[in-house]
């Protein structure tokens, strides 16, 4: 932007609302503010821009001031505009101030849609009033509006972050037998469950939901990236085979923190030639550059299949580019134990007593 104008050059109208939300995007308030007081008019969108940063800087107060200009511009206003301020105010933490504008939203169309609904229930599972979100489903279906799988979805997530998992397998019968099948989220949800606190039938239960998904999983990295954790955690190495083979049939390129997940499932594994290959592949053929989370993995991995030597010279290898931490010097420091060679290990502790960081009871 400070290029086009230092060319003396004026962007139209198109160019500035561009301007305005890749702004909001990137979390440039300071370039938000510059464009949009350069504006000669604002426009709907322009507004809508402007309502949704404020709702990201936790500004509820910004955002009613922006409604109100918006009001008094003379722009039509639909019940989608209402509904872009009201998701700015739940996520600005205004839960009063988003009641009210969902009470005036009623008044003025007679209705709230879907998208106001699922905003509210937003608003209410993030403040953990998962009984005040359960009416609000009974209100909206006495409404005449249907709850979805977002409605759902977030009822699920709020109990199971509540511990409730009672009551979220409830969630999921209630919304199947209202004919919405348990999709991507849903699953990763429960699995997320399992790794918290996961009795056998509730390990079966939800791998059974894992299973319909089928080769779907693979769509979905977030839920394949849980999967392979979880089945790491639960040590289900039959099934942790198979889902790293369906993987790999899809051709599917991972990302880096995937990367991490596939090394740490082959060590479990004891496949130290597939964790190289993941490596390599990552480092190599992509030239991705690995954050310290996927070196530690990498790290750990040869730790744990006796490869202490090749781990040591992997990590001075990297730690210039990527940063070394407690967990990294830990891993070595457990590898040179387990093998015997304490005079290694008393040398990995100088080495961090001269990089001036503390030691961890680890």
């Amino acid at each position: 932007y400070s290029e086009i104008r230092e060319r003396g050059l004026r962007p139209d109208a198109i160019m500035y609302g561009c301007l305005m939300r890749f702004a909001v995007e990137c979390g440039r308030k300071d370039l938000l503010e510059e464009v949009s007081s350069a504006m000669p008019h604002l426009d709907l969108q322009n507004y809508m821009s402007l309502i949704k940063a404020a709702g990201r800087d936790k500004d509820s107060k910004r955002a009613l001031a922006l409604l109100s200009q918006l009001e008094e511009s003379g722009e039509k206003l639909d019940l989608a505009a209402y509904n872009c301020v009201l998701d700015a105010l739940i996520c600005a933490g205004a839960p009063g101030p988003a009641g009210q504008l969902a009470s005036e939203m009623r008044s003025r169309f007679g209705r709230l849609d879907i998208v106001s609904y699922n905003t509210l229930l937003k608003g209410m599972t993030a403040a953990g009033e998962i009984d005040k979100a359960n009416r609000l489903l009974v209100e909206m279906e006495e409404d005449g509006v249907t709850p979805n799988d977002i409605s759902y979805n977030s009822i699920i997530n709020a109990n199971v972050t509540s511990g409730r998992f009672k009551e979220a397998w409830q969630t999921i019968e209630q919304m199947e037998r209202k004919g919405i099948a348990a999709d991507h989220y849903t699953v990763s949800i429960m699995l997320k469950a399992l790794k918290r606190r996961g009795s056998g039938h509730q390990v079966k239960r939800v791998l059974a939901m894992v299973d319909k998904l089928g080769s779907s999983v693979c769509d979905e990295e977030v839920l394949l990236n849980t999967l392979v954790e979880v089945c790491i955690h639960l040590r289900e190495s039959r099934r942790l085979q198979d889902l790293l083979s369906l993987f790999y049939r899809s051709g599917k390129k991972p990302s880096q923190h995937l990367y991490g997940a596939l090394i740490k499932a082959h060590s479990q594994l004891k496949q130290m030639q597939q964790c190289r290959e993941n490596w390599n592949e990552m480092v190599l053929e992509r030239a991705m550059i690995p954050n310290d989370i996927v070196l530690g993995c990498m790290l750990d991995a040869l730790v744990c299949n006796g490869e202490v030597e090749e781990a040591v010279a992997l990590f001075n290898e990297w730690k210039g580019k990527v940063g070394a931490n407690m967990v990294m010097y830990s891993t070595l420091i457990k590898g040179f134990a387990a093998v015997g060679k304490a005079d290694e290990a008393m040398s990995m502790w100088e080495e961090i007593r001269a990089a001036g960081s503390s030691m961890n009871a680890v």
